[in-house]
C-alpha cells in the first residue's frame, strides 16, 4: 500500500474509474411504471452525488458546473442533483457501495481486528443523525466496512453494519447486549464488548464477559481506539458539520463521504496504475504527445493521466 500523501489520491480521473467499478450492476432495471423514466441511468446520479463530496469545496450549483459533463456527459441541473440525493434508494445504493468497497479492501489488506462503534453528525440547524460504523483495522491503515442507520435497537444496526468474518471485533459498553453479541457470535467474531455493571444477565453475555476477562483481550481492548480514526479522517478533511436540509440528504452526504474515503484508500492500495503513473510522468517527453499504457494517456506537457475512451 502506497503512502497516505500521494498526490493520486485526489485525481478525479481515478476517483470516477474507483466509483464505476463500484457501481456496476448496481441497480436492476425494474418492470416499467407509470410516469417518464428518468433521464439519465440512477447510478450516473449515484456517482455525481459521490464526487461532489469528493471534491469538498463544490456545492450542488458548482457541481452542476464542473462535474456534470464529467460524469454524465451533458449539464445537469442543480435541483436534479438535490431530488436525487434526498432519495432513500439513492442512499440505500450508497451503503451498497461501502460494503462492496470494504470486501474489495479486505482482499488488499490484512487485518487485524474489526471494530464497531456509533457517532453523530449534525447540520447548522443543530439535527443529529446518528450513524454506526464497521470498521477493519489493518497494519496500514483503517477502513470501513458498513454502516447502518437503524435506530430501534443495538442489534439491528449491528447485524445490518457488520458483515460475517472471523477474529476479534471489539466494542465498547454500549453493544453490551445479549441479543447484540449473539448476532456477533452467529457471524463468526469473538466478540471483546467492554461489560456494562448494570447488566450481568443472558447467556451469550457470559460467554462475552469470559473473553473478555482474558489478559490478551484486556491488553487488546486498549486498541480499540484505533478504530476512531475514521470519524476522526472524516472531521479533519470535511469538517464537523454539514449543511443539509433534512435527515435524508445528511444521510447521504455523509454516506458519500465515507465513500470518498475508501476511494483514496483503493487508489493507493491499486498499485497497477500508481506504477504506470510513476514510470511515465518522470519519463515524459516535453513535447505536447499522448503515451497509450492500458488504456491510460499520459500528456507530456501537464502530466496529466486521464482514461483512454
Amino acid at each position: 500500500m502506497l503512502s497516505r500523501w500521494i498526490t493520486e489520491i485526489h485525481d478525479l480521473n481515478f476517483a470516477l474509474n474507483e466509483i464505476k467499478r463500484l457501481t456496476q450492476r448496481l441497480i436492476r432495471k425494474k418492470e416499467e411504471k407509470r410516469g417518464r423514466p428518468p433521464k439519465h441511468n440512477p447510478v450516473e446520479y449515484v456517482q455525481l452525488i459521490v464526487l461532489k463530496e469528493f471534491c469538498d469545496t463544490l456545492s450542488l450549483r458548482k457541481a452542476e458546473v464542473r462535474l456534470s459533463e464529467f460524469v454524465v456527459g451533458e449539464r445537469v441541473d442543480h435541483s436534479v442533483i438535490a431530488y436525487w440525493e434526498n432519495k432513500p434508494e439513492i442512499t440505500r445504493c450508497m451503503q451498497i457501495v461501502i460494503s462492496r468497497a470494504g470486501r474489495i479492501l479486505d482482499k488488499y489488506l490484512r487485518k487485524i481486528f474489526s471494530f464497531i462503534d456509533a457517532t453523530k453528525f449534525t447540520t447548522w440547524t443543530i439535527e443529529e443523525v446518528q450513524i454506526h460504523v464497521a470498521n477493519r483495522i489493518a497494519q496500514e491503515t483503517v477502513y470501513p466496512i458498513g454502516v447502518s442507520f437503524l435506530k430501534k435497537n443495538i442489534r439491528d444496526p449491528t447485524n445490518e453494519a457488520l458483515p460475517s468474518g472471523y477474529g476479534r471485533v471489539y466494542a465498547d459498553a454500549g453493544y453490551d447486549d445479549n441479543k447484540t453479541i449473539k448476532v456477533l457470535f452467529e457471524k463468526g467474531y469473538y466478540p471483546i464488548v467492554c461489560p456494562n455493571k448494570n447488566r450481568w444477565k443472558g447467556h451469550w453475555r457470559k460467554k462475552a464477559r469470559k473473553l473478555y476477562r482474558m489478559p490478551v483481550n484486556r491488553r487488546g481492548y486498549r486498541h480499540r481506539g484505533r478504530g476512531e480514526s475514521v470519524f476522526g479522517s472524516l472531521t479533519n478533511e470535511f469538517g464537523d458539520r454539514l449543511h443539509a436540509r433534512n435527515e435524508q440528504s445528511l444521510q447521504a452526504r455523509v454516506l458519500s463521504r465515507i465513500i470518498s474515503y475508501q476511494i483514496k484508500l483503493l487508489i493507493r492500495c491499486n498499485n497497477k496504475i500508481i506504477i504506470i503513473d510513476v514510470l511515465i510522468i518522470r519519463h515524459a517527453q516535453t513535447e505536447d504527445k499522448f503515451k497509450y499504457f492500458y488504456g491510460y494517456y499520459v500528456n507530456g506537457r501537464n502530466r496529466k493521466i486521464t482514461k483512454y475512451r
